[in-house]
């Protein structure tokens, strides 16, 4: 995953120190791919003062998940 907070307030502002969280939940490519290419998220952050959280739903390359799984918790994995 990937988090960017540089568009959140700073703290001490007089400004609302609360602010949405933008979370882009990826496709099916390494995020290393598709986060620079995502261009509503990084258009809306500023504008909202939003915490960018980019994450990876897929289980293959470097993203495997532990292998002390269960066949059960592997049930939804694909190879698609």
């Amino acid at each position: 995953y990937c988090v960017y907070d540089g568009f959140e307030p700073s703290p001490g502002n007089d400004e609302n120190t609360t602010s949405p969280i933008l979370f882009y939940t990826g496709n099916e490519a390494p995020i290393e791919e598709y986060i620079n290419n995502t261009g509503l998220m990084w258009e809306l952050a500023p504008k909202l003062n939003a915490k960018v959280v980019f994450a990876e739903h897929r289980y293959e390359g470097e993203s495997l998940p532990p292998l002390n799984l269960t066949e059960k918790c592997m049930s939804y994995s694909s190879t698609k």
